[in-house]
């Protein structure tokens, strides 16, 4: 399967070759930053983030829309493919239902390199399956994202994002602090602007404002 292409193509068709990395929120044209976690701790905290991030997946998603599902996992002389791959193939397995055959895999440069680091040994590797919403477990999928930030042990392994093909959308729970959503239009992304505008980070509102506003 060439899902990695398949993705890369509608990244470049309609998100001007966009990069899937940390912060969606400041490369995007059209986004939402909404607040997770506050300053609830443990439980508490790990129940809000999955509530409020599964609450807003659902209200854009349908159960036929097309989904990817990619993960990213950097790796170096130390932290050999080795030692993560059979987890990364679990949760492909557990979360999207998907057999191994069905999970696409490449070795891409490292995606955070400043151009005075030297990294030269560290590489990432992306992989990436597609599937229908109605076969995905998204809600244990961001409940085990909040736990493994907060009690620092999941089965979760690797930088994850979801990406609604059918509705032009992108999901990414940057830690437990917040999301991102962004989209080709605001349109797309009006319902949950206006649903959930109190989650909405304090720090990007007047910008977000501004997006749905202009």
């Amino acid at each position: 399967m060439d899902f990695n292409q398949q993705l890369d193509k509608l990244l470049i068709e309609n998100f001007s070759k966009l990069k899937l990395k940390k912060p969606l929120f400041y490369n995007s044209q059209i986004a939402i930053r909404y607040e997770l976690g506050g300053d609830l701790t443990k439980g508490s905290r790990i129940d809000r983030v999955t509530r409020r991030a599964f609450s807003i997946f659902n209200e854009i998603g349908e159960a036929t829309d097309i989904i990817y599902l990619t993960i990213f996992v950097d790796s170096w002389s130390d932290h050999p493919v080795s030692s993560f791959e059979n987890d990364i193939y679990d949760n492909f397995l557990y979360y999207s239902g998907v057999k191994i055959k069905d999970i696409d895999k490449r070795e891409l440069e490292y995606r955070y390199k400043d151009s005075d680091e030297d990294v030269e040994e560290t590489i990432t590797v992306q992989y990436c399956t597609k599937t229908e919403l109605k076969n995905l477990k998204v809600k244990d999928l961001f409940s085990d994202i909040a736990y493994r930030e907060i009690a620092h042990e999941s089965r979760i392994v690797g930088d994850i994002f979801l990406i609604n093909e059918t509705k032009k959308c992108i999901f990414h729970i940057y830690d437990s602090r917040g999301m991102d959503v962004i989209a080709t239009n605001t349109s797309t992304l009006r319902a949950v602007y206006e649903k959930f505008n109190d989650w909405i980070l304090d720090f990007d509102r007047k910008k977000i404002n501004q997006i749905f506003h202009y």
